[in-house]
């Protein structure tokens, strides 16, 4: 069977979406774009004119189908990619995250379409027993973000036994870059970082500030994603993808102020229950079967970022209007503090 000639990419017009759609259109392959619009419209000015954009949800069967017609080989991004947020939010992130998941499963499996690449993540391991954090460490996410991908992995493993689809499992750790959205309060510390401080704002810190990502610039994990699909080794064995650079919160905010040349100090507010306080990849396994090594340093990702956002300017924070369980919301989000 044919792969990679046809492929579609759901939430292509969001941050790593629509970095892999022009990656794809570049490498000649006939892209579909399924997208609901929601925090990626501003994008469509950066996306390729060759690829088909199908404004639609992955929620929706006939939306699926629709763009799932030709296809060859799907590569599912979409997602609501908020671990904080998803705590007060739980019903809103399993429909958008899990049953948008399996809806599209379903009909790619009923399209008889084998190969299904999914951009898993981080936060499916938890807490870590011991870093760097490999493929073998057990899964036991802290919120319902990770505990949605963690399901459909899971989905994805049924369906493989039952011989009827291709699983290629990324699990991406902290991806930063040009595109990501500057107007969203909950996800991607670095773009909030940045936002705030063009508005000659602080930098506001969860927590002490201690907590230690390794950060990752976007062309990092784009061209896994497109290496990965036909590496039979890598069929349902999940795959960790990041750098290995790690930096503290802290070191990340006092470098993006100094950056920009601002006279700011963070500001610290009470840390988030289910935060993770330290956790980075071991990333063997990519080394080996997909020859995989990160280029950019977080210092020169920055640097890119940075210049990207100045040229769009500060936006104002979109805030949820509603939370499912107020209780468990920060209460930086309920005064729209960020």
């Amino acid at each position: 069977m044919k792969f990679l000639d046809k492929v579609l990419v759901t939430g292509g017009c969001g941050f790593i979406g629509s970095h892999l759609v022009n990656y794809l259109a570049n490498k000649g392959k006939k892209v579909v774009v399924l997208d609901n619009f929601a925090g990626g419209k501003a994008n469509l000015k950066y996306i390729e004119k060759d690829a088909k954009i199908i404004r639609g949800s992955i929620e929706s069967r006939n939306a699926c189908r629709k763009a799932l017609k030709g296809v060859d080989t799907v590569f599912h991004i979409a997602a609501h990619a908020a671990e904080g947020q998803s705590v007060f939010v739980p019903i809103f992130n399993a429909k958008t995250n899990l049953i948008g998941s399996i809806t599209l499963l379903t009909e790619a499996i009923n399209s008889r379409i084998e190969d299904f690449v999914f951009t898993s993540t981080i936060a499916v391991y938890g807490r870590p027993k011991k870093l760097p954090v490999n493929e073998e460490h057990p899964l036991q996410p802290e919120d319902p973000y990770g505990i949605t991908k963690k399901a459909f992995e899971d989905y994805l493993r049924v369906y493989y036994e039952l011989g009827r689809i291709k699983p290629y499992i990324v699990r991406f750790f902290n991806v930063f870059g040009p595109r990501q959205r500057l107007d969203d309060p909950y996800r991607g510390v670095v773009p909030i970082f940045i936002n705030r401080i063009m508005q000659n704002k602080p930098p506001i810190i969860f927590g002490d500030g201690l907590q230690k990502r390794a950060f990752t610039y976007i062309t990092d994990i784009i061209e896994p994603l497109y290496k990965i699909v036909g590496k039979k080794k890598l069929i349902n064995n999940p795959i960790n993808i990041g750098n290995t650079e790690v930096w503290s919160v802290k070191r990340l905010a006092e470098t993006i102020i100094k950056k920009m040349g601002a006279n700011l100090k963070p500001e610290f507010v009470p840390r988030r229950k289910s935060d993770v306080k330290v956790i980075y990849a071991d990333i063997t396994k990519a080394k080996k079967l997909l020859n995989y090594k990160p280029r950019v340093t977080i210092n020169e990702g920055l640097d890119y970022t940075i210049e990207w956002a100045l040229r769009e300017g500060p936006k104002k924070f979109k805030y949820m209007d509603y939370f499912e369980i107020e209780k468990l919301a920060h209460s930086a989000y309920k005064k729209k503090q960020l």
